[in-house]
């Protein structure tokens, strides 16, 4: 693994919290670009936070490295971070574990979620949550996507609050933030490295005590997703069987 920058906030004169915003990312060179500097011109106009982002690229075979070696060097704020190894959970899980900024988050590199959400939830958690993560779910969202990816997901929500007795609304939402410290006493629980690392982070911030609050988003469905429908759906009912009956929850050794 290689890291351009440091990813850690040493400034100990600046008293702005600061907030950390990862990009997962593999083989993005299309969208990578474009995406990033969208999303460092709107931070540069809410600058009550010290910002950071760090383009999380778990093995990308394309232009990505390229790229977002390019984008570091063009902006101070915007670190790249190659992990060779596939997987979006560990792309999440490398950068979280690495920064110490006050508060860390994610997005998807095709900004479905409205970049407003991204101010919502830091200010949730400077002002006490621990948690914070975007719901396409609530009637105060505004969500455009096909049906069947709409049924889909609210059938999945369904099944996993079935299943795992838990509250959270919106498990595949890609964007969520939490209290440094909170997410790195997490990260250990979480056994998946690629899809299900969204619905075991939540599940372990619900379960271990920690305050999570909903933030309703303006969300546009990626048609280009590398989502896959059919896998993902198993690979999720294998995670909520393993969670509901062989979890981390008790383990002493964590």
């Amino acid at each position: 693994m290689t890291n351009g920058k440091n990813l850690q906030n040493n400034d100990g004169q600046n008293k702005r919290p600061s907030a950390l915003v990862v990009f997962p990312v593999y083989n993005e060179e299309n969208a990578l670009r474009h995406g990033v500097e969208t999303l460092t011109a709107f931070l540069n106009d809410h600058d009550n936070y010290e910002w950071k982002i760090v383009i999380s690229d778990n093995n990308s075979n394309d232009r990505t490295a390229e790229i977002g070696c390019a984008l570091q060097s063009e902006n101070p704020i915007v670190n790249y971070l190659h992990i060779p190894r596939k997987g979006r959970g560990i792309a999440l899980r490398t950068a979280w574990e690495q920064a110490d900024t006050d508060y860390v988050s994610y997005m998807d590199i095709d900004l479905s979620t409205g970049l407003d959400a991204i101010i919502k939830a830091i200010d949730a958690l400077d002002g006490g949550a621990d948690i914070a993560v975007g719901t396409r779910l609530s009637k105060d969202s505004n969500t455009t996507r096909c049906l069947k990816r709409e049924f889909i997901s609210r059938s999945y929500n369904i099944v996993i609050k079935m299943s795992l007795g838990i509250h959270f609304n919106d498990a595949h939402c890609g964007f969520k933030t939490g209290r440094r410290e909170v997410v790195q006493k997490i990260l250990p629980y979480i056994k998946d490295n690629e899809w299900f690392f969204d619905t075991e982070f939540l599940f372990y911030g619900e379960k271990l005590g920690h305050r999570i609050v909903e933030i309703p988003v303006t969300w546009i469905e990626d048609t280009d997703t590398k989502a896959r429908i059919f896998k993902d759906a198993y690979d999720d009912l294998s995670g909520l069987y393993r969670l509901r009956f062989h979890n981390n929850l008790g383990k002493q050794d964590i």
